[in-house]
């Protein structure tokens, strides 16, 4: 029997292979190796520094026999406590010169690109620490960016398919509340995209798997997280 609820299941899961066919059909070809030679991950950022809030996104990878080809970047607004000055930064062009583990730690060296008010600070040290495969430290050299993040890393989460869709399995348990959120939702997202009967078709498209690399074939489960 259809139900929001399924539905909202099915579109979850096309909108979320349609965002990894879309990413590795462009960038697939610029891999050096097989993919199963790569250690990467990914996640949300949500810290607090001093009087500062920071949320956003993550993703990275590296090729363990060749460190040069790595690559990183994070994307995460910030604001103060009291919801004042509201800003975006950026981090990039990672340059990964060591990765060593530390009892359960992979603890990872790196010069990056970081975007600040007076434009892009280059060659700024990085520490990234993930713990257990579960939490992401990122320790900037506060000398270099003039102590903008403070004294502490920014921290965030190491997610997976599997996280995630058990995530979105407990969310799917409250029937009541989902039922009444989920055409909300579609209403808002129709409205913002002003989609109508024409270009809904293209909807699809998008997600078209055929749009991709075919080497979206790769084994998710080996090459899950950094670690």
């Amino acid at each position: 029997m259809f139900t929001y609820t399924n539905f909202f299941r099915i579109l979850s899961i096309f909108v979320i292979a349609g965002a990894l066919l879309s990413l590795t059909g462009t960038n697939a070809q610029a891999l050096s190796g097989s993919i199963t030679d790569y250690k990467f991950g990914y996640g949300p950022i949500a810290s607090i520094n001093n009087d500062w809030i920071l949320a956003g996104h993550w993703m990275g990878y590296y090729n363990p026999s060749n460190l040069t080809d790595s690559g990183f970047h994070s994307t995460f607004d910030m604001a103060m406590k009291n919801g004042s000055a509201p800003h975006m930064h950026q981090i990039s062009n990672a340059t990964i010169s060591d990765v060593k583990m530390d009892g359960n730690n992979t603890v990872i060296q790196s010069l990056v690109t970081i975007t600040m008010k007076d434009g892009p600070v280059v060659n700024v040290p990085t520490t990234w620490t993930i713990s257990n495969n579960n939490t992401l430290a990122i320790k900037l050299d506060p000398s270099m960016i003039n102590n903008h993040f403070g004294e502490s890393p920014i921290y965030g989460l190491v997610l997976t398919p599997e996280k995630e869709m058990n995530i979105m399995n407990k969310m799917m348990e409250d029937s009541k509340f989902m039922d009444q959120w989920i055409p909300l939702m579609m209403q808002n997202m129709m409205s913002t995209l002003n989609m109508n009967g024409e270009n809904m078709s293209a909807m699809p498209q998008m997600m078209d798997p055929s749009a991709s690399n075919s080497s979206m074939g790769m084994n998710m489960s080996n090459n899950m997280v950094i670690q």
